[in-house]
This record gives C-alpha cells, structure tokens and sequence, in this order.
C-alpha cells in the first residue's frame, strides 16, 4: 500500500523548503522515545508510570476517471498524535499533507488541541479543534470511517458553516436513563468576511473564511452542539449545532460590523437486520450572512454590489453491508449512495443556481479502518450535468 507514497521530485522539493515538516516528525518520535522512558518510572517523571503516547495516522491515493481525463494520485497523508500528560491531561496533536487541484502539496497543522478532565462528564480543552459540526466533518470526518471516496459539495471548505476553530470550550456527556446526551460548547475566533475589490473572476466576496488561525477583529465566535442518543445500544444519534459571530471584517473596515450566524441538524442511524447491517444518515446546515453593499472594481471604476447573503445544503445517504453472514468475503463488502442539494447565495459571485450530486459507492473493508473504495459521482446544475467521474480510493490506518 505504501508504495503509492514514494515521494515525487515535487514533494521531495517541497518536503526540503519546508524543513519543519520533518522537524515536526522527529519531534513527535522522540517525544514518544521520551515518554515511554517515563512510563518505566525514572526518577524524572512527575508522576512516574503515568505518562504514555500514541502516534497514529493514515494514508490515500486515488485513481479518477472522467470523459477527459484519467489519473493516479496520492491523495493524503495524515500523521496524529495523542500524549496522555497524566489522568486528567491529554494533549492531541496533528498534521496533514494534501494533494491540491494543481498538483501540489499543501502542508497544514490539522489539530493542536490540550484536554483537561474536569469530571466524568466535564473536559476543557484549548487550542486548535476540528469544529463540532455535524457529522460530515465530526463523525465521519476522518476518512477511514467514511463510505464515499468523494466529498459532499457544500460541505467542509466551500460550505455553509465552520470547520477548523482555535479557541476553547467544553465537552462531556451525561446518562439520563436508557438515552445518553452529549454536548460541546466553545468560543473561537470565528469566521472571517472575505472582500475582495478586484475582478469578478474568481472573486469571494461575501463568503466566509473558516481556515485562519488568527482573528481580525476583537469579536468572538461563540457556538457548538447539543446531541442525543435515545436508546441504550446507542444505534441512533440526532444532534443540533449553531455558531453566532457578531463581527466578521477587519478591525476598522467598513464591514468589520457584518454578522454570520450558521445552525443545521444532524442524525445518524445504524441497526442489524438478520444478517445485513443498515445505517442511514443525513445533515441540514445554513448560513445567513448580513447583507451589505460591497464595493467592486469593474475594469474602469468601483461600483457597489450586493447580494441575499443566505445559503443551505442537506445530504442524505444509505449504506448495506451484509456483515452477520459467513463468508468472510461477501461480508466485508458494503454498498452505499448519497444524495446532495447545496443551495449557495444565487447571486454571489461565488454562487449561482443550487447544485445536486449523487454518489454511489462499493467499499471492501480489509479492517475496521482499511477500505478500497469505488464510487461514481454525477454534479448537475439547473438540470445539466457538470461533472462525471468515476474514483477509486485506497486508504489505510496505522
């Protein structure tokens, strides 16, 4: 499986211009080296025998194929670690190298993220977190548990609520019963407005910056999810999330005053039948940005521009797999489709009519965490079709 990941002279050029890359790594491994001497009790542990570290991780490549065009590539590679400091301090970290539509690799820190254990059902954490979003990006977020070897459009970067966030918060659950009910509140930076005064092609403005690490204003992000699993042996999940921010532009711009506020729901349903294993899932997320007149260069002077800054997507999906039957083949195997409608702001610049994608997929799992995936992907636009590809992805977890 490695093989697809020996290095091109690409990444081997990049991998050099960004020496902290491997600096990076070779601290995590000796971090390790350094903790499993403290778990054999030497005098200069703090709590001798307490302390340990896990470094995990995985990797992707993809094959696609459309009318056009046929490629390999390695798609991701994902290196994640997580040091238990003692019983109640946890420390996650994470980075990521990512295949990008020109052929580069990107180079990004994934999470930076320390835990304290308050309580059973109470634990501060403070750093960067992946956002606690519905369960594109929360549950099936990462990728060895995810069916479909493509990405719902509306979703994560180009969608319509938050991704990564730097902040802090709280996270627990709480037993009532036979139901159990889960939540995770934080303030964060928070999104930011892009504007951009220069040509229409390719311009967002309007639409929100969910990646930086840093602030633009004094304001915060404050938002986070509620969820509960009504029954005892947990087979569904229903959860409600929102994020409000009361300034998104720069400090001192004329729209450091523009609000966004982002909220959707979420379930996710699995059960035995006989031998075949179900599970449905679904998500519904919205964003409504406050309009506002953007100023907008059109060749020889500045206009004003604006727009009904609201948007929406929803997905739902289904997968079978046959798991309680003998053949150890036949078992493994999973099939699965996912409907898609993201409504973007329709007259954005970055918008237009609402897209719909549907997905299937056969996935063999070689483990829990090991899959090859085959899927087919059709994107269309008011009743045309704009995209049509077939992709193959092979992943594998250490």
């Amino acid at each position: 499986m490695w093989i697809g990941f020996i290095p091109s002279f690409k990444i081997i050029k990049y991998l050099v211009m960004k020496k902290y890359t491997i600096l990076f790594v070779m601290g995590l491994l000796l971090y390790a080296k350094v903790i499993n001497a403290q778990d054999t009790g030497t005098s200069n542990s703090p709590a001798p025998g307490s302390q340990s570290f896990l470094l995990t991780g995985s990797g992707s490549v993809l094959y696609t194929a459309s009318k056009d065009e046929n490629s390999f590539s390695p798609e991701t590679l994902l290196l994640m670690s997580l040091a238990k400091i003692n019983d109640r301090l946890f420390l996650e970290g994470g980075v990521k190298m990512q295949m990008q539509g020109n052929g580069d690799f990107a180079f990004g820190l994934e999470v930076l993220n320390l835990h304290y254990r308050i309580n059973p059902w109470l634990t501060f954490h403070i750093g960067k977190f992946p956002a606690p979003w519905g369960n594109v990006l929360d549950m099936f977020g990462e990728g060895f548990v995810g069916r479909f070897p493509v990405s719902p459009i509306g979703f994560a970067d180009d969608g319509m609520g938050p991704t990564d966030q730097v902040g802090f918060g709280f996270q627990g659950g709480i037993q009532t019963g036979d139901a159990k009910m889960l939540y995770d509140v934080y303030v964060a930076n928070g999104p930011q407005l892009i504007v951009d005064e220069g040509p229409k092609e390719g311009n967002m403005t309007g639409h929100m910056d969910y990646g930086s690490l840093s602030d633009n204003n004094k304001n915060k992000a404050i938002g986070g999810k509620i969820g509960i699993l009504p029954f005892s042996n947990s087979c569904l999940q229903v959860d409600v999330f929102g994020q409000y921010a009361g300034k998104t532009g720069d400090r001192g711009s004329d729209y450091e005053n523009v609000g966004s506020s982002s909220y959707g729901a979420d379930f996710n349903f699995y059960k035995m039948f006989s031998s075949l294993l179900v599970r449905f899932m679904g998500q519904y997320e919205a964003t409504n940005t406050q309009n506002v007149n953007y100023k907008m260069f059109n060749g020889t002077d500045t206009a004003n521009y604006t727009f009904n800054n609201s948007g929406n997507v929803w997905y739902l999906a289904g997968t079978l797999r046959p798991s309680g039957l003998q053949n150890k083949y036949i078992r493994n195997i999973e099939i699965g489709a996912r409907y898609v409608d993201y409504s973007p702001p329709e007259e954005a610049l970055w918008g237009g009519p609402p897209q719909h994608q549907l997905t299937f997929d056969l996935t063999y799992w070689f483990t829990w965490s090991s899959q090859i995936n085959f899927g087919y992907d059709i994107i269309s636009q008011s009743g045309a079709e704009t995209s049509r590809q077939f992709v193959v992805r092979a992943l594998y977890k250490f």
